[in-house]
């Protein structure tokens, strides 16, 4: 019987900019999302993430947490499915404790998620089953945003629903939303 547990997700957003990592990583902006394993259109999650404010001339880094609805909103390109929720009540502090680093410009919205799926992972109680692997997690996250891409998922090429974000379950390596 499959479980009815929320789920941890990664979510790739589109961003502006020039890509200055060497995996291209950076060519999205990364959060984290907690939802609903059954994601319907009204339902809503938790998104949370980091985000560079820039206050008089100086930049820094924010972290940001705040309800989200399931219907493609603010460039949001995909979701991968990386955990089972455990423990909803305790996931939100455990992310919160993760680090966001100042005055270095090499850490971004990407070191934040890789430090946060570590924490989460070091943890042990927020979550059951899951892959937190940084690699892993980057691999298919990246390799499944260029083939929606590829797949002319985002450019209105393709024929998609376009009130669902392309959704793939890290878990059970299968695509939940085309």
């Amino acid at each position: 019987m499959p479980s009815g547990k929320d789920r941890l997700c990664v979510a790739l957003h589109l961003r502006g900019g020039k890509s200055r990592m060497p995996g291209k990583e950076d060519r999205f902006h990364w959060a984290l999302f907690i939802g609903p394993r059954i994601m319907m259109q009204l339902s809503s999650g938790i998104q949370i993430h980091v985000k560079n404010t820039v206050f008089g001339q100086e930049g820094t880094s924010v972290l940001e947490e705040r309800e989200s609805s399931l219907i493609p909103a603010g460039q949001v390109l995909i979701r991968v499915v990386v955990a089972k929720i455990q423990d909803r009540e305790r996931l939100p502090g455990i992310l919160r404790t993760a680090p966001v680093t100042q005055d270095d410009s090499s850490w971004n919205c990407i070191s934040w998620v890789r430090e946060a799926l570590a924490t989460v992972q070091k943890d042990g109680e927020a979550v059951g089953t899951s892959k937190l692997d940084w690699q892993e997690v980057r691999d298919a996250a990246m390799g499944y945003c260029q083939e929606k891409i590829d797949a002319h998922r985002f450019d209105g090429k393709g024929q998609y629903d376009m009130m669902k974000t392309a959704t793939y379950d890290l878990l059970e390596r299968k695509k939940i939303v085309p």
